[in-house]
């Protein structure tokens, strides 16, 4: 299965959620990161496809609850704000999590990790195969369309962790626990900056203190072709 997976690299990507800014974007972009862009449509479709698959997994409730509950274990500075989704916005919990994908695509890139499609294939199938792996990917607000893209990042993470002395599936050392997760999230972050990621505000505001997406807050703004009615007319009300 794949709770000893999550549970390992929860630590991660709870002190990883940060966007690495918020400013103009390209109209229609919900994000953009590198030299690409993720667009407002594939943000939507994404949640749509979310949204139908979510009531066929009845274990994705116990699945978030116990990554959160590992989140609250994390220290202050690190422990996110962001949740393993945002069952009042799947499109904000879509935009995090392809983001997510892109970051530690670029970690690899960066760190020299090489994880090749049959690696991530291999380490699926060590786990209980795609079937287990869905209904962890439906609990961090994705589509199980994503799940290979999940799994590499998982991968990666878990790579990551082994080069700087821990084993993933074993107990590990607090305090060398966290000088792992401190080393990790130093490449994480430089990664993401490296991206020069921007976010539309329209999913959230930056917050540079706890690193994380935060609060949809009421603003005036203009519009971009891809934003709601009310945003449209120049505000959008605070949600989670």
């Amino acid at each position: 299965m794949f709770r000893k997976s999550l549970k390992a690299a929860v630590c991660v990507l709870a002190a990883g959620t940060a966007l690495a800014a918020c400013g103009p974007v390209q109209p229609g972009a919900a994000a953009i990161i590198g030299h690409g862009r993720i667009t407002v449509s594939k943000v939507e479709s994404t949640a749509d496809q979310w949204t139908k698959e979510l009531p066929n997994y009845p274990q994705v409730g116990q699945i978030v609850a116990q990554a959160r509950e590992a989140q609250k274990q994390q220290p202050e500075q690190q422990a996110a704000q962001q949740g393993p989704y945002d069952p009042s916005s799947p499109q904000r919990s879509a935009l995090y999590q392809l983001i997510e994908i892109r970051a530690w695509d670029q970690v690899a890139r960066e760190q020299h990790v090489s994880v090749s499609p049959g690696q991530v294939d291999a380490f699926i199938a060590s786990k209980g195969g795609r079937s287990s792996l869905d209904a962890f990917v439906v609990a961090q607000g994705l589509p199980t369309s994503y799940d290979l893209d999940y799994g590499r990042s998982l991968l990666i993470q878990r790579t990551m962790m082994q080069r700087y002395g821990i084993n993933p599936d074993q107990p590990v050392d607090q305090q060398q626990g966290q000088q792992v997760l401190q080393r990790i999230m130093g490449d994480y972050t430089n990664a993401k900056r490296h991206l020069a990621i921007t976010v539309n505000p329209r999913f959230g505001e930056f917050d540079d203190k706890t690193m994380s997406l935060g609060q949809v807050c009421p603003r005036l703004s203009s519009p971009d072709s891809g934003t709601p009615d009310s945003a449209a007319a120049g505000e959008v009300k605070c949600r989670l």
